[in-house]
C-alpha cells in the first residue's frame, strides 16, 4: 500500500472521530479552515492514534502554492506617491519586475508578528514601499523623513537609528581611560546624557534603536591591566570587578534610560545580545544562564532595560550550514530569555548579503545569499519563539538592483550559461550561484572575467585561471543583483502569514538541536505546537546544490513522523487526536 493511500485511509478514519475530541482554539480552527479554502490541495494531516506516519512532499505548503493567493483580507495599500523624488533614491525597474519583488505574492501584513526593514543607501525608496506592503510594518527612512511619506499604509511605524554611539570618545572627553568602565559606576550617566541633549525624542518616529558595538575586558584580561588592584585583598578585588561590570552595563542601560526620560517608548540596542553571535565552536556551546559569567555580571542588567532584543545572525561564509547557524544562535539567545523573569521580544538582525568573515579579501564578501537559504531562514525564524525579524542592508551610493559590472568586482550568476574560454577549448558551464571576478570592462562593452574556484579563499581565482569574454548586454541579464534575496525573504514571510496565529501563540519545539544540524549539515526540521496542531517546517540545504533529498524522523505527540526535506521550504500541519 502506498504512503499516500495510507495517509488517506488514516484521514478518513479520523474524520469519524467526534469534533469534541479536538478541543482547539476557535481562531486557530478558523485560520486553518481559511488556508484550506485559499490553497487548493492543502489540508491538515491527521496523525494516527498510534504508530507511524510518513509525510509526502505534496502534502506541504510551499511559496509556489501562494502565488496569486489572497494572503490578507485587509491588505496594506499605498496612497498616491509624493512627487519630486530624487532619481538617485529610486530604481529604474517597472513596477513588480524589480529583483526584490516576489513573483505573484500579494500584499500582506502581520497581526501578531512585527518585522523591521532597515535597508539604507541609494536607489531603495521603491523597495521601501514594496517592503511595507509585503510583510514589514516598521521602516527605517533613508534620506527622507517620516512626515515626507504620508502615502504609506496605515499602521506603518518608523524606526530611528541612533543617538549615542561612541563610548571611547565620551569617556576620553572626561579623562576616563579606555575601557575603564569601573569609573562609570559612580556616575549618574543618564543625567549627564540628558544634560548633553543626547537621544532627543522625535515625534515622527515610533521606535528607537541605539547602535553601540563596543567591547569589554573579560575577567582574565581585566586582571592583567596596570590599573587593576592586583595587590588588594580578595574582597576589594571582587568589589572592583563588580564596579567594572556594573559600569559596562551602564554603557547600555544609561542610554536607554535617558531615551525613556526623553519620551521614547519602544527601545532596542544593536551591539549587545545575551548570547554573542558565533560560528566557530557553535556546535560545542553549552548555555547555562545560572552560571554564565557575562549574563550574571552585566547581561541581566542590560536585558532588563530593553523592550526588544536585536541579536545579529548575519552569515559570514558561503556555506550550506547558514540556515542552521541562524537558528542555533537564536535558540541559544532564547535560553536566556526563557530563564529571565520577564520574556522580552526578540527580533534578530538578518542581512541579505554575506558578511565576509574577516578584514582580508574574500571573494564571497557582500555576495547575495542563495534564495533557498534566505527563504528557509526567514520562515524558520518564526519557529523559534521570536517576535519577528529585522532585515538590515546598505547600498551606499551604489545600486543593489543592478549587477555591479566593474573591473575588480565580483558578480554572481543568476541564470546558468555556457561559455568557451577566450583561448579556445570546450565551453564551460557557469552554473547558478557561480561567482565571477570581472577583470576588465572594455570600451566596446566586452566584459572579461574569470570564475571563482569553489572551496577557495582569498581572491578565489588562480593566476592561471582561464579568461572568458562576453558582451555586457548579454551578461547582465544572467547575473544576480544584491537585492535578489529580498524576493525570497518575502516568500518566506508569505509562508508564515497563513499560519500566523498558530506560530505566534504556539510553543516552539526543538526536535533536533540546531547546533547538531549546523555541525553535521543535516536537513532541518522545526516545529510549533498549539492545541494539538503541529506546524512543521522542513528544508535541506544540500538539496539546493543537487544533493539527494533526505528525510527526518521526529516524535510528534508520541507518534513517529517522517518528514521529507528538499530545496523547498515545506510547511506541514498535522493534528493529534486529543
Amino acid at each position: 500500500m502506498s504512503v499516500r493511500m495510507t495517509a488517506a485511509l488514516l484521514t478518513v478514519a479520523l474524520m469519524a472521530i467526534p469534533p469534541a475530541a479536538f478541543a482547539a482554539d476557535e481562531q486557530l480552527e478558523a485560520e486553518l479552515q481559511e488556508l484550506g479554502e485559499r490553497v487548493e490541495g492543502f489540508a491538515v494531516i491527521e496523525l494516527p492514534a498510534a504508530g507511524e506516519l510518513t509525510l509526502t512532499a505534496d502534502q506541504a505548503l510551499t511559496a509556489d502554492d501562494l502565488r496569486g493567493v489572497t494572503l490578507d483580507d485587509s491588505p496594506p495599500v499605498l496612497a498616491d506617491r509624493p512627487e519630486g523624488w530624487d532619481e538617485r533614491m529610486v530604481d529604474d525597474w517597472p513596477a513588480g519586475e524589480a529583483p526584490y519583488a516576489a513573483e505573484g505574492i500579494a500584499p500582506f501584513r502581520f497581526d501578531y508578528f512585527t518585522n523591521e526593514f532597515s535597508y539604507g543607501g541609494w536607489h531603495n525608496w521603491y523597495m521601501h514601499e514594496y517592503a511595507v506592503t509585503h510583510g514589514f510594518s516598521v521602516l527605517f527612512p533613508y534620506n527622507h523623513a517620516p512626515d515626507d511619506w504620508p502615502h504609506l499604509p496605515e499602521g506603518t511605524d518608523w524606526l530611528k537609528w541612533g543617538g549615542f554611539v561612541n563610548w571611547h570618545t565620551w569617556m576620553d572627553e572626561r579623562g576616563i581611560g579606555e575601557r575603564q568602565f569601573q569609573e562609570l559606576a559612580a556616575l549618574d550617566v543618564p543625567s549627564l546624557m540628558l544634560q548633553e541633549q543626547k537621544l532627543a525624542n522625535d515625534p515622527q518616529f515610533d521606535q528607537l534603536m541605539i547602535d553601540m558595538e563596543h567591547g569589554l575586558l573579560k575577567p582574565e584580561q581585566l586582571r592583567e591591566q596596570e590599573w587593576y588592584p592586583a595587590q588588594a585583598p580578595e574582597a576589594e578585588r571582587a568589589a572592583f570587578e563588580k564596579r567594572y561590570y556594573d559600569g559596562y552595563a551602564q554603557t547600555y542601560v544609561a542610554p536607554v534610560e535617558a531615551a525613556r526620560q526623553n519620551g521614547w517608548r519602544e527601545l532596542s540596542v544593536y551591539g549587545w545580545e545575551p548570547f554573542g553571535r558565533r560560528w566557530w565552536g557553535l556546535d560545542e556551546v553549552v548555555v547555562d544562564p545560572e552560571t554564565d559569567w557575562a549574563w550574571n555580571a552585566f547581561g541581566k542588567q542590560i536585558y532588563a532595560s530593553m523592550d526588544i532584543l536585536n541579536p545579529s545572525v548575519y552569515c559570514f561564509y558561503w556555506s550550506p550550514q547558514n540556515v542552521a547557524y541562524t537558528l542555533a544562535n537564536i535558540d541559544l539567545n532564547m535560553r536566556f530569555v526563557d530563564a529571565a523573569d520577564e520574556r522580552k521580544r526578540m527580533r534578530a538582525y538578518y542581512w541579505n548579503l554575506l558578511h565576509g568573515g574577516g578584514a582580508e579579501k574574500r571573494w564571497w564578501t557582500n555576495q547575495p545569499l542563495p534564495d533557498e537559504d534566505m527563504r528557509a531562514m526567514t520562515t524558520m525564524c518564526f519557529f523559534t519563539g521570536s517576535d519577528g525579524m529585522v532585515l538590515w542592508s546598505w547600498s551606499g551610493t551604489g545600486d543593489h538592483h543592478r549587477p555591479q559590472i566593474e573591473a575588480g568586482k565580483y558578480v554572481m550568476v543568476g541564470e546558468g550559461f555556457e561559455r568557451a574560454p577566450e583561448a579556445g577549448g570546450e565551453a564551460v558551464q557557469l552554473a547558478r550561484y557561480a561567482v565571477l571576478l570581472v577583470d576588465a570592462l572594455d570600451e566596446d562593452g566586452t566584459v572579461r572575467f574569470r570564475p571563482v574556484t569553489p572551496g577557495t579563499s582569498g581572491s578565489g581565482v588562480p593566476d592561471d585561471a582561464p579568461s572568458f569574454a562576453i558582451p555586457r548586454e548579454e551578461l547582465e541579464p544572467l547575473l544576480r543583483p544584491a537585492s535578489a534575496p529580498i524576493a525570497a525573504l518575502v516568500e518566506g514571510l508569505a509562508l508564515v502569514k497563513p499560519l500566523e496565529y498558530l506560530l505566534s501563540h504556539g510553543e516552539a519545539i526543538v526536535d533536533v538541536p540546531a547546533q547538531e544540524q549546523f555541525a553535521e549539515t543535516l536537513p532541518i526540521v522545526r516545529r510549533v505546537e498549539l492545541d494539538g496542531y503541529h506546524a512543521i517546517a522542513s528544508y535541506d540545504p544540500l538539496a539546493r546544490d543537487g544533493g539527494e533529498a533526505r528525510s527526518v524522523t521526529i516524535d510528534v505527540a508520541g507518534r513517529t513522523v517522517t518528514v521529507p526535506t528538499d530545496a523547498q521550504v515545506r510547511v506541514f500541519v498535522v493534528r493529534a487526536p486529543q
